[in-house]
């Protein structure tokens, strides 16, 4: 298993763990029947451990990504403080906002974590082969790619090469690409 499946698979673990904490506290809840404070502790701990390993990232995340992950952090926080609280409070009232606080965290976390998980595996495909990148007529366009929008350079270029593969004549193609040349402050 590769560095990225763990982390993928301790990314599921987290979202698991955190649904299945948020069944046994809405069952505490509605039943008034609290889990064991060791199981409690137990599903803590695994939490804390698969998210250490889950929220790794080989790459540099962006601002959105690290966000969520200090999210994702911040919210087992407040679940773990809101659970401690909750052991420790007497009153009836109290106890009642301090399992609904930690049921709302572990939703909250469930939703971090599985968004985070679809995210890191959208960018951990691997970007497809650009044939064109190889020959110097797609590097002449990508730089003159360089004055459109960043959406539209990846289409020109490649449907430059294609026209450029069309044309025969080796004086044709050196007069299309100083053409493109020519033109490429009024492509924007």
């Amino acid at each position: 298993m590769s560095r990225s499946d763990g982390r993928r698979v301790a990314r599921r673990r987290a979202a698991s763990l955190a649904r299945g904490l948020r069944r046994d506290l809405q069952r505490a809840l509605e039943e008034g029947v609290p889990p064991p404070a060791a199981d409690l502790r137990a599903a803590l701990r695994r939490l804390d451990a698969a998210l250490d390993l889950g929220l790794r990232f080989d790459f540099r995340p962006d601002a959105e990504l690290s966000y969520r992950r200090g999210h994702a952090r911040n919210a087992a926080l407040v679940l773990r403080r809101s659970l401690d609280e909750w052991r420790a409070a007497r009153a009836p009232r109290l106890r009642a906002d301090l399992l609904g606080r930690a049921i709302r965290f572990a939703d909250e976390l469930n939703g971090t974590v599985a968004w985070i998980g679809l995210r890191v595996d959208e960018l951990e495909v691997p970007a497809p082969a650009r044939p064109w990148a190889r020959s110097w007529p797609g590097l002449l366009l990508a730089l003159v790619a360089r004055v459109l929008p960043p959406e539209a350079r990846v289409d020109f270029v490649e449907d430059q090469c294609g026209n450029l593969a069309c044309i025969e004549s080796r004086r044709e193609r050196v007069r299309y690409l100083l053409g493109l040349v020519a033109q490429a402050p009024r492509l924007t």
